[in-house]
């Protein structure tokens, strides 16, 4: 015996709302409705939320019905974002994107939201639909994936695909502007025996330390990265127009950099609780640029032949390469 399934248009009006309202109530993305208007401050009100919503972000009702989505905004909400936003609004847009979101105590979480406006049956916009799904685990692997992507595991350093990246900028930018930039190759004298009496952990932590010697010498502007074993390069950028002031400029902070890296390093092990102490110096290859004197290769090779120069002449020393500034 067969039965006829009732279409869900043929349900009574109260019976579809209950039925809604019992899948909406269990979905695991949040759906708030707001007013329509107004978009200047106080911002449209919202009206109803489900569950989740709640539970996500440790309201109850009574404390955000009447009150402006803007509740879950805080200090680090992209300002970018949100004028993106206010434009859709203004223009009775959909729009899609992700936001740093703010509960109630104060935590964060990342909030990728979809808002879609809705009209009556004369067309009038009267209120707004958001859908609001937590993709913080995502958000935190991507950033984990571009950390190894693009950044060195031991030291933290950007790595040789963001230095490239970084360097291309910087050429393009002072090729357009006449501004110089310079590029320093780094190689560490005296490395090698610390690996050889105390072994690699030790060399590591020799590692972390000279990256971080390196940062402390470095304006927020410029790039300090790891270019494999023991080598370090530093670019700086938007130094200035003049060339001889420039290399001025460039060849104070190798010195700089030269003599925090001559520094003794004392470290424990955690193994052994042996105290460690080593003396390592640096030899530095430094190029300054303009944008219009080579490619990044030819500058890059610039800075290595440099280097080596450097090496060469009894090590611990700073050496322009011939074709530089």
């Amino acid at each position: 015996m067969s039965t006829s399934v009732k279409p869900l248009a043929q349900l009574l009006s109260a019976d579809l709302h209950k039925l809604l309202e019992i899948c909406v109530e269990q979905l695991n993305d949040a759906i708030v409705i707001t007013e329509a208007e107004p978009i200047d401050k106080p911002g449209p009100r919202i009206v109803w939320a489900n569950k989740i919503f709640y539970e996500r972000n440790g309201y109850t009702p009574d404390e955000v019905i009447g009150q402006s989505p803007r509740i879950l905004q805080g200090p680090e909400t992209d300002r970018a974002t949100l004028g993106k936003l206010r434009i859709a609004l203004e223009k009775w847009r959909p729009i899609r994107s992700e936001i740093l979101n703010y509960r109630k105590d104060g935590s964060t979480y990342w909030n990728e939201f979809q808002i879609v406006p809705i009209a009556n049956e004369k067309g009038w916009f009267t209120h707004w639909v958001s859908i609001q799904r937590d993709v913080t685990e995502r958000k935190k692997i991507e950033d984990k994936v571009r950390q190894l992507a693009f950044y060195d595991e031991l030291t933290s350093l950007p790595n040789r695909r963001l230095l490239n990246d970084r360097l291309n900028q910087c050429i393009a930018a002072s090729k357009r502007t006449g501004i110089y930039g310079a590029l320093m190759f780094l190689d560490l004298d005296d490395f090698k025996p610390i690996n050889d009496q105390y072994g690699h952990v030790a060399g590591d932590m020799l590692l972390i330390e000279v990256a971080s010697r390196l940062k402390s010498c470095m304006r927020e502007m410029d790039t300090v990265a790891r270019f494999g074993g023991d080598e370090f390069v530093v670019m700086l950028g938007n130094l200035l127009a003049d060339p001889l002031t420039s290399r001025s400029q460039a060849a104070m902070v190798a010195e700089k950099i030269r003599l925090a890296l001559s520094e003794p390093y004392r470290f424990t092990l955690a193994t052994s609780n042996l105290m460690v102490e080593h003396r390592c110096t640096v030899s530095i290859g430094l190029v300054v640029f303009n944008g219009s004197e080579g490619s990044m290769d030819d500058i890059m090779k610039w800075a290595d032949v440099a280097m080596y120069q450097a090496k060469d002449a009894g090590r611990n020393q700073i050496r322009f390469h011939a074709e530089s500034v």
